[in-house]
């Protein structure tokens, strides 16, 4: 600013001695008087023109000192703030997929959708893995904090998330990435000579879960059997609060062994009491696979072998008012029209088998 007003008393000084000539001649035919009034008016434009000039510099000064405070406030609001999970939609989705598909190997859909479906929670999983921390596709406070230290390195500068986030100097470093390049990008110095050490074929095939079943349900117990197509080990997180986040202090039953054919027992539990679990398998590459969220809720009471084996073969138990008198007519079990007067009834336990089945006393079959 301060320059503007040096240039314009400059060129009014200049005004003032090229008027010299013309002065001597205006003395000649015109008052004294008249030729200062004319120079007062000129001066008086000039100070107008400066004062807009200074008022214009004072409203750019206002815009940046806006632009500098929006930057601010994007800085800050520019992170992951909850935790995410399978289902969920929102902006927070669209910048979490943002930052995963800057890795093929992480997201190789590289889908922007807003939506966290299995896609993304598979690409999470991968970051995880990466990253160090437990696989359980969902972004919880461990995944929070290092996906945050992404965006306050690479887009905290600009308020933006630059499509090479992850491949920027120092990122590959800290969380041990192994990226590519997207198209029409290329690698800072050194970052490609460090690609070429990596061991080609590697292994980055989770395994597949598959006939997730619960068995053997007790008051205060519980079998979860299930299947994979490569040997892995076993894991069960499982709670009563849903949804099931996994934690340091999550319950959990796992086995070591590499299988095939899945096996945990869940014990301790508490009687008539609904129960939420995931499984969860891990191979000999570390890829990991865990399945959807699961119930099963513990009896109030324990089981006669019968009313067990009605549960295992996918039947439920309930209770109905039969007569008890056998020579009610037409049906003993009617009660009502037809049938038995309530007080001359009393409660059985049934197995109801679901449509078109029956319980033979030892499983639920189709009914003929």
């Amino acid at each position: 600013m301060k320059k503007i007003i040096v240039i314009l008393l400059g060129i009014s000084i200049l005004f003032g001695l090229l008027s010299v000539p013309v002065l001597a001649e205006e003395i000649n035919t015109s008052s004294a008087q008249e030729l200062i009034q004319r120079l007062q008016q000129q001066l008086e434009q000039l100070r107008v023109q400066i004062e807009t000039l200074m008022a214009e510099l004072e409203s750019l000064r206002q815009v940046g000192l806006e632009i500098k405070e929006e930057e601010k406030e994007i800085k800050v609001t520019l992170k992951l703030i909850r935790q995410l999970r399978e289902g969920v939609t929102g902006e927070d989705v669209e910048l979490l997929q943002e930052i995963l598909a800057t890795d093929s190997d992480v997201y190789p859909e590289g889908l922007v959708t807003g939506y966290f479906g299995p896609l993304t929670r598979n690409a999470v999983k991968r970051f995880q893995k990466i990253a160090g921390i437990e696989q359980v596709g969902v972004v919880g406070p461990k995944t929070l904090a290092r996906i945050n230290e992404l965006l306050e390195e690479g887009a905290g500068e600009s308020g933006k998330v630059p499509p090479g986030l992850l491949i920027a100097q120092g990122i590959r470093k800290k969380l041990v990435f192994t990226p590519q390049t997207l198209p029409g990008q290329k690698f800072p110095p050194g970052i490609a000579k460090k690609l070429d050490e990596e061991t080609p074929g590697e292994d980055i095939t989770p395994p597949v879960i598959s006939e997730v079943t619960v068995t053997d349900i007790t008051v205060t117990s519980a079998k979860i059997t299930w299947f994979t197509n490569e040997e892995v080990d076993s894991k069960v997180w499982y709670d009563t609060a849903t949804p099931l986040l996994v934690t340091d202090l999550t319950p959990i039953e796992s086995s070591p062994d590499m299988v095939l054919d899945h096996e945990i027992t869940l014990s301790n539990l508490i009687p008539d009491t609904t129960y939420y679990y995931l499984v969860n398998s891990t191979d000999e590459a570390d890829n990991n696979e865990i399945s959807i969220e699961r119930t099963f809720d513990t009896l109030l009471e324990e089981l006669t072998e019968k009313e067990q084996a009605c549960i295992d073969s996918g039947g439920e138990i309930s209770t109905i008012l039969c007569c008890e008198s056998t020579g009610d007519f037409p049906d003993l079990c009617v009660v009502g029209a037809c049938g038995c007067a309530p007080e001359n009834s009393h409660e059985v336990k049934t197995c109801d088998c679901g449509t078109d089945e029956c319980f033979d006393g030892d499983e639920c079959v189709e009914a003929l």
